[in-house]
């Protein structure tokens, strides 16, 4: 008999802001046609256990970009969930101490007072929450792909004299590598890519044309907001040009940026994004003179998210 599937994180759900960081996430256990489904609760105040909640024979509508749940018990307690990935979310949980449910201490650890705990686990009424989704709705699973193009001012800055003007338009493909992880406002997702520059054109001081590519993309993806999802990234890579950029050294250079964006979703997996690069061009020091160019760019794009 082939081993049960790990339970599955379906949707986190935390309230933005929140001092005591408290998070309720669907999670189901089993395979998809005998699942058996759970609501994990965790915060920041009640940082020593774990409380799962058994939904016996709950029926959740799962799709790519919602989630909902509507789930009452004989003994009066309830859960009622509206987790989307392109709007408002919502969650509504009264519970009690009496119930049926799973206290789990931290490893070592001891819990003392179980009913605050559990108490905690109240919304006390319907709570407007941001939701993240997991793996097993069929979400996206990080294959995200940003058309995008920006225009670029070289400054004054170490080695390089400034004045550069140049557009660069690039393709990307990225996929996550882990789920949501870390605290409060910089909770979010690693993800890998790679970029391609099919079109770079300096216009001065002086013309020329080149291309380049960045195998190394590493883009933190913060926790959707309703309608933005903030990202920082950082890129390697390099750049072949007709003539050398800067004048003085080399055709062939590295090519490096960092950069904080915006992606906004006016679909599930549609978003539009605008972005501040930071770009470096440099030959790495491997010639006796490293002018480069360092540069501001801004940058405005197209992304769209894949199964």
């Amino acid at each position: 008999m082939p081993p049960a599937p790990p339970p599955a994180i379906i949707t986190s759900c935390h309230v933005p802001d929140d001092p005591a960081r408290r998070e309720w996430s669907l999670v189901r256990e089993g395979a998809a046609n005998s699942a058996q489904w759970a609501l994990v609760y965790r915060s920041a105040a009640q940082s020593a256990a774990t409380v799962t909640l058994p939904l016996r024979s709950a029926v959740p509508a799962v799709a790519s970009d919602r989630v909902t749940l509507h789930y009452r018990a004989a003994s009066g307690w309830a859960v009622s969930l509206d987790a989307r990935a392109d709007g408002p979310s919502t969650i509504d949980v009264v519970v009690h101490p009496a119930i049926e449910m799973h206290v789990e201490p931290d490893p070592g650890r001891t819990v003392r007072d179980t009913d605050r705990i559990v108490d905690a686990m109240n919304t006390e009424g319907l709570l407007a929450v941001t939701c993240s989704f997991g793996y097993g709705t069929g979400a996206p699973r990080g294959d995200q792909w940003m058309l995008g193009a920006g225009y670029a001012w070289g400054i004054a800055l170490f080695q390089s004299n400034g004045g550069q003007r140049y557009t660069a338009a690039a393709v990307s493909w990225a996929r996550d590598l882990t789920r949501d992880l870390g605290p409060g406002l910089l909770r979010g997702r690693l993800m890998w890519g790679v970029e391609a520059m099919p079109f770079f054109w300096q216009d001065r001081p002086t013309g020329t044309a080149g291309i380049g590519i960045s195998p190394l993309v590493w883009r933190w993806r913060f926790v959707p907001r309703p309608r933005v999802v903030p990202f920082i990234e950082f890129a390697f890579g390099g750049l072949v040009t007709g003539d050398p950029v800067p004048e003085g050294t080399k055709r062939v250079n590295f090519l490096t940026h960092g950069a904080f964006g915006l992606r906004w979703r006016p679909a599930a997996r549609v978003g539009l994004v605008t972005a501040y690069r930071f770009q470096h061009i440099s030959n790495g020091n491997q010639q006796a003179t490293n002018p480069g160019v360092n540069a501001h760019v801004l940058w405005f794009g197209v992304s769209f998210a894949g199964r």
